[in-house]
């Protein structure tokens, strides 16, 4: 199969996930009240989400190399963006972080680069190390293509829990597509219950998004 068919599929599928995953309503406890929540988000969805990403995907797909690679890091930034709009409580904050390139053996380290964060004014941890305990179990989550969901950071082991207490829940998923590692994308809040699991689907689904984009090849 074509590397543009492959991808075009992935695109086609994913968003139609997404589409569905949006316009459903964490909260809502009733039929009456799902349909009243989709019907005011439904445009919402499509206007903030959908439309912009499909664009700059198809953008990606159909550009140059030279071109590409821009396009790319701005698909990076929005993805990054719209996580920390759509996913949690305002104050919010999403992140992409990626593998630094050619390290020593024992020596990997994931890092934000560009300014690759959104959301509530504190920047968020910027550096993860192989040699570090929280490091090396993020490394995995990379290499698994797995992702992790943490409803409360002080029920952690120490060793795991962050430096400071500028969140106590957050979610970090892999993106990856095929054997090829490409970075985490995470989102993290300042109380427990921000975050839930119907949240976590929701970060997968802009994860996977994401690598369909970084995948792109001519």
């Amino acid at each position: 199969m074509p590397g543009w068919l492959y991808t075009t599929i992935i695109i086609v599928g994913t968003v139609a996930v997404l589409g569905a995953v949006l316009l459903a309503d964490r909260r809502v406890a009733t039929a009456r009240q799902a349909a009243a929540a989709a019907t005011r988000n439904q445009r919402r969805a499509f206007e903030d989400v959908l439309v912009p990403i499909v664009n700059l995907l198809g953008e990606i797909i159909s550009s140059d190399r030279m071109q590409r690679r821009a396009l790319k890091q701005q698909m990076k930034l929005s993805v990054v963006i719209l996580t920390a709009q759509m996913v949690g409580p305002p104050d919010a904050r999403a992140c992409f972080l990626e593998e630094v390139a050619n390290a020593a053996p024992g020596q990997r380290e994931v890092k934000c680069h560009n300014g690759l964060w959104s959301g509530r004014g504190e920047p968020p941890v910027t550096v993860f190390r192989e040699q570090e305990l929280r490091g090396k179990e993020l490394l995995k989550l990379l290499d698994e293509g797995a992702d992790v969901f943490v409803p409360n950071v002080d029920q952690l082991p120490q060793a795991l829990r962050p430096d400071s207490n500028t969140y106590k829940t957050y979610i970090s998923t892999a993106v990856k597509v095929g054997d090829t590692s490409m970075g985490v994308l995470s989102i993290d809040c300042l109380k427990p219950g921000d975050l839930n699991e119907d949240d976590t689907k929701l970060v997968a689904v802009f994860a996977r998004l994401l690598g369909a984009a970084l995948a792109v090849k001519r």
